[in-house]
C-alpha cells in the first residue's frame, strides 16, 4: 500500500496543478522525487491537460529556466526538486518572482519527519526554507490513508488561489517514504481515488475559487489636477506585454512626455534620458512638469530614479504589484490594476480624461526638441569603432522584426537603456532583484514559450556565473544569438570613485578568460568578430539560422565606464 499511497499523491498533485493552469514542469534529477517525476512525466502524456517537461542537471538554473517561462507564459510553471540543498538552489529565483510576479510552483521532495534533524543522509529542515520570499508555503505529511485526498487538493487549490491573487511563488514541501520504485497495485491505486467522485473525470480544480473583478474607474481626485495640468510626465518601467497602444493613447490625450524604461515595450518621447537628465538646461526644463504618471516600477534609469525623489508634484503610481515601488516613499496615489486590467483601466483613464477639457502648452514638444539635441550632441562623440556604446546605438539595425530581446544587469541594461530605441521589440530582463545569475537559464525559458528568433546580451561576468546553464540553448527552438561583451571583469563597477588596485581586486576581479572553449564544450558555434562590420554581419545571419550561436565581444577593460563618465561630464557642462 505504501507505493501505491505515495504514487497517488504524487499524481493527485500534479493533475490539480494541470487544472490550476501549469501547462510547463521543470524537473531536475533526484531519488526522493522520483513519485513527482513520474507523475509529471504521466501527466505529459494526458490527452487534454498534457505538460512539456524540461530538464536541467543545475537546480539554480533550472529555477531561473522556470522563471523565463513564467514571464513569457503568464500561467504558474511547477518545479521539481529532490531533497536537500537541491531545493535551497531554489532560493534565488524564488526571490526574483517575490519582487516581480511570475508565479513558481516549488515541488520539493524531503526525507519524512523521521528522518530530519537525526543525522540522515540528504535531510534538511525545507518547510521553511524560502522564508518570505514566497508567496505561500504548503507543508504536506508524509502520505497517509488517514488524510483524505479531498483534502489534499482543496489545500492545493487554496495555495493556488493566494498565488492567483498576490503572484509570486508558492512552495509545496513533499515528504515521501520508500519505497519508490517496485510493481505498483493498481487496485489499491484506484481504491484510493475512489472517493473523488466527479473529479475523477471533469477538467475543473476540485476546489473552484472565483477571482475578484471590479471596474477601474478614475478616481475623483484626479479630475482636478487633470483638468489644471497641462505639463505631464509618463514614465513607463516594466509593463506586461501588449500594453503599447493603450499607453500610446493615454500620452497622446495627456500631451504627456513619455520616458520608457527599456522593459515596458514603450516608445519614449525623449529616448536617452538616463543621458540627457545630466545637462542643466534639460533638466531644468523638465522640472517644469505638473504632474507625474507612473506606470509599473523597476525602473533602469539612475538618473530618473533621482529626479523624481526630487520633483515636488502630484505623483501617481499604478502597478499590478501589492509591494511599493517608490524607492524615494514620496507622498503619492497609488493605484493598483489586476494583472488582466491593464488595457481595460488604461482604456477608462484615457476616456475619462478625453472628457475634461485640459490646458494646452506644447511643453511636451519643447522637452523633446532639448533632449534630442542634447542625445545627438553625445551621440557623435562615441568613436565608430567596436565599442559597448556604439554597439547598443547599432542594436536595432541588426535586429529581424518578431526578434525578443533579453538583457542582462549591471552595465548591459544600462547602456541599452541610453542607446537602444528597443520599443519594437519585447525586451525581458530579471529586473527584481537585478542579479546576474540566472540570466542564460531565464532567457532560455523565455524562447521555449515564444518560439521567436532571440537576442540575448550580458556581460562576461554573468556568463561565467551561469555557464551551466549554455546546456539549454543546445536545442534552440528558434535562432538564438547569445552576445556575450568581455571586458575582463565587473565593467559596472568601473564607475565607483574606488582607488584602481583595490577596484581590480575586489569589485572588477578580472579573470582573463574567453568563451570559446566554453561554446565548444556545449556544442554552440562560436565566433569573435573584430569590428562592427563583421559585428553586424555575423549577427544578422546567426539570428536567421537555426540553433543558438556564441558571439564574443572583447572590448578593453574599463572603456565602457570612462567613456560613459566622460559623456556624462560634457552633458553637464554643455
Amino acid at each position: 500500500m505504501t507505493l501505491a499511497l505515495t504514487h497517488t499523491w504524487a499524481e493527485v498533485i500534479i493533475d490539480e496543478l494541470t487544472r490550476q493552469g501549469v501547462q510547463h514542469i521543470c524537473i531536475a534529477p533526484g531519488s526522493r522525487s522520483t513519485p513527482l517525476t513520474l507523475a509529471a512525466v504521466k501527466q505529459s502524456q494526458h490527452p487534454r491537460r498534457g505538460v512539456t517537461l524540461h530538464s536541467h542537471f543545475d537546480e539554480r538554473g533550472l529555477g531561473y529556466l522556470a522563471l523565463g517561462l513564467a514571464k513569457a507564459h503568464a500561467c504558474p510553471v511547477a518545479v521539481v526538486v529532490t531533497s536537500g540543498t537541491a531545493v535551497a538552489n531554489l532560493l534565488p529565483a524564488v526571490a526574483e518572482s517575490r519582487l516581480t510576479g511570475e508565479p513558481l510552483v516549488i515541488l520539493s521532495a524531503d526525507r519524512p519527519f523521521e528522518l530530519v534533524d537525526c543525522g540522515a543522509n540528504q535531510a534538511i529542515e525545507q518547510s521553511r526554507l524560502f522564508s518570505s520570499h514566497v508567496t505561500q508555503t504548503l507543508s504536506l505529511p508524509a502520505p497517509e490513508t488517514a488524510m483524505p485526498l479531498s483534502a489534499l487538493l482543496s489545500k492545493i487549490d487554496h495555495l493556488m488561489a493566494q498565488q492567483a491573487q498576490h503572484g509570486g511563488s508558492v512552495h509545496i514541501n513533499c515528504p515521501f517514504r520508500e519505497p519508490f520504485y517496485g510493481e505498483r497495485d493498481r487496485t489499491s491505486e484506484q481504491s484510493l481515488r475512489a472517493g473523488l467522485g466527479q473529479w475523477l473525470t471533469d477538467d475543473k480544480p476540485y476546489v473552484s475559487m472565483m477571482p475578484t473583478r471590479t471596474q477601474w474607474q478614475m478616481p475623483a481626485s484626479w479630475q482636478h489636477i487633470a483638468s489644471q495640468s497641462s505639463k505631464v510626465v509618463l514614465i513607463a518601467g516594466a509593463l506586461p506585454a501588449n500594453v503599447g497602444a493603450q499607453v500610446a493613447r493615454l500620452a497622446s490625450v495627456l500631451d504627456a512626455v513619455v520616458l520608457a524604461d527599456p522593459q515596458s515595450g514603450v516608445k519614449s518621447t525623449a529616448p536617452g534620458h538616463d543621458l540627457w537628465l545630466n545637462a542643466p538646461s534639460a533638466r531644468a526644463l523638465l522640472d517644469e512638469a505638473e504632474w507625474v504618471i507612473q506606470l509599473g516600477g523597476r525602473l533602469v534609469s539612475k538618473r530618473l530614479g533621482q529626479w523624481l525623489a526630487n520633483i515636488e508634484v502630484p505623483y501617481w503610481l499604478i502597478t499590478d504589484r501589492e509591494q511599493a515601488l517608490d524607492p524615494a516613499h514620496r507622498p503619492s496615489e497609488y493605484i493598483r490594476f489586476m494583472p488582466q486590467q491593464w488595457e481595460e483601466g488604461l482604456d477608462a483613464l484615457s476616456d475619462a480624461l478625453t472628457q475634461l477639457q485640459r490646458p494646452v502648452s506644447g511643453w511636451a514638444q519643447a522637452v523633446t526638441t532639448a533632449a534630442q539635441i542634447q542625445r545627438q550632441h553625445v551621440y557623435a562623440k562615441v568613436e565608430d569603432s567596436l565599442s559597448e556604446h556604439r554597439l547598443f546605438q547599432s542594436l536595432t539595425k541588426w535586429l529581424p522584426s518578431e526578434s525578443d530581446v533579453f538583457l542582462g544587469n549591471s552595465l548591459t541594461i544600462r547602456l541599452a537603456d541610453i542607446w537602444s530605441e528597443l520599443s519594437d521589440y519585447r525586451v525581458y530582463a530579471n529586473r527584481g532583484a537585478s542579479g546576474i545569475d540566472g540570466l542564460l537559464a531565464s532567457a532560455a525559458g523565455v524562447q521555449r514559450v515564444n518560439q521567436h528568433p532571440m537576442l540575448v546580451v550580458l556581460g562576461d561576468t554573468s556568463a561565467l556565473y551561469d555557464l551551466n546553464s549554455f546546456a539549454l540553448w543546445r536545442h534552440a527552438p528558434a535562432p538564438a544569438v547569445i552576445l556575450i561583451l568581455n571586458n575582463d571583469g565587473g565593467g559596472i563597477f568601473d564607475m565607483l570613485p574606488v582607488e584602481p588596485s583595490l577596484r581590480d581586486a575586489y569589485y572588477r576581479m578580472p579573470h582573463g578568460l574567453g568563451f570559446e572553449p566554453a561554446a565548444t564544450m556545449f556544442g554552440l558555434p562560436y565566433h569573435q568578430p573584430k569590428d562592427l562590420v563583421s559585428l553586424s554581419e555575423t549577427l544578422q545571419g546567426a539570428l536567421q539560422s537555426p540553433g543558438a550561436e556564441v558571439i564574443e565581444v572583447n572590448t578593453p577593460a574599463g572603456e565602457a565606464g570612462s567613456v560613459l563618465n566622460r559623456l556624462l561630464a560634457e552633458v553637464a557642462h554643455g
